[in-house]
């Protein structure tokens, strides 16, 4: 559950797929607005983990540094292009709800 997830714990955690894929390492961690706490993640996927990738934390689980979400490697890699720069606006957080909400 996200409400285990401190914030300074997550950057850099390795992240893995729900078939046991490393996705890759968190990049950025965005926050609630309401609560603050954390709610999606991104992951840095591809040869040289350079493309950015939001993931919800929402039923996720930690283990020591590692992070475990509910979604295939090629559910994460087709997810919306949105900027991992900056705050996520409600429609894009809406844009990825609605994505991830398939799985």
């Amino acid at each position: 559950m996200a409400d285990e997830f401190v914030l300074h714990e997550l950057q850099g955690s390795n992240v893995w797929a729900k078939d046991g894929e490393r996705l890759g390492l968190v990049g950025q961690v965005h926050l609630d607005r309401a609560t603050g706490a954390p709610e999606w993640i991104t992951v840095a996927l591809g040869l040289f983990e350079t493309r950015q990738h939001f993931v919800p934390l929402a039923g996720a689980r930690r283990d020591d540094d590692d992070i475990y979400v509910n979604y295939s490697r090629q559910a994460v890699d087709d997810s919306p292009e949105v900027d991992p720069d900056g705050a996520l606006s409600p429609a894009e957080e809406t844009l990825l709800t609605d994505y991830y909400k398939k799985f």
